[in-house]
């Protein structure tokens, strides 16, 4: 499994911050990161990207657990430029948990938040985000592969718990859209009226384009990351996890058992 190793900290930001997508993820988050990057906003950090790079998720995880469980010191404007300034916009989680501080670190950012009816959206969160967090096998993983599925691990657990207050098992679909409802009227209370723009990727461009004073692109918008294509990028970054634990553990494991056969026979 190959990962970037990018060193964050200590830089300063190389490019102003313009767009916070503060939608929730299974909101059409995907969408909007291909859109914003079409519009020339790039790089626009997506929860996907952070995913690839594991100093990446050291700091996000340093993060939630300065904010959220009282672990080390908040992170200010100057982390905030470090973690993220090679960025223009961001979307999706584990930005949407630091929204408050993000609309504070960066006041002249436009705030896109992608809206999805509390319903759908619950189908589409029960069969992909809580579906994945209450699979089997993630602590023996992060047990056998410290260094990577570990840190993954370890992110995701304090992500999850930071949004939603419970552990995958014990989540309910009318809990999540509780809370899903709830984050929605933070952000509105958070956000001056003229800073947001409540936008539903199925609106396409002219509505985006319009509030960010942008073109609009020829192309059609994209649509993307449906749950068919969110559980085939899983299973696909799954493979690569038992792939690599299959090279670290199972084949030296099978050649021992051959040499001692081996040995044996030959006696």
């Amino acid at each position: 499994m190959d990962f970037n190793n990018v060193e964050r900290r200590g830089v300063t930001r190389k490019v102003p911050m313009e767009v916070l997508g503060l939608g929730f993820s299974r909101t059409g988050t995907t969408s909007l990161r291909i859109a914003l990057e079409k519009l020339g906003y790039k790089e626009t950090n997506h929860g996907s990207a952070v995913f690839k790079n594991m100093r990446e998720i050291e700091m996000w995880t340093e993060a939630v657990n300065a904010k959220f469980f009282g672990i080390g010191k908040p992170y200010g404007r100057a982390e905030w430029d470090q973690l993220l300034g090679h960025c223009m916009a961001v979307t999706d989680l584990p930005h949407l948990l630091f929204a408050e501080e993000l609309v504070a670190a960066y006041p002249e950012a436009k705030v896109v938040l992608t809206l999805r009816d509390p319903d759908s959206w619950g189908t589409s969160f029960a069969n992909t985000m809580l579906y994945r967090m209450r699979a089997p096998g993630g602590s023996l993983l992060a047990w056998l592969l410290p260094q990577t599925a570990g840190k993954l691990y370890q992110y995701g657990h304090v992500v999850w718990l930071a949004m939603f207050k419970t552990k995958p098992a014990d989540l309910t679909i009318e809990k999540a859209k509780a809370r899903y409802v709830a984050y929605y009227e933070e952000v509105r209370r958070m956000v001056p009226r003229e800073r947001l723009l409540e936008y539903r990727v199925g609106e396409g461009w002219e509505p985006l384009c319009k509030f960010l004073g942008k073109p609009i692109p020829e192309e059609s918008f994209p649509r993307t990351n449906d749950t068919q294509v969110f559980n085939d990028h899983v299973d696909k970054l799954t493979g690569a996890v038992l792939r690599t634990v299959a090279l670290k553990y199972l084949l030296p494991a099978i050649l021992v058992v051959m040499c001692i056969l081996y040995a044996r026979i030959n006696a």
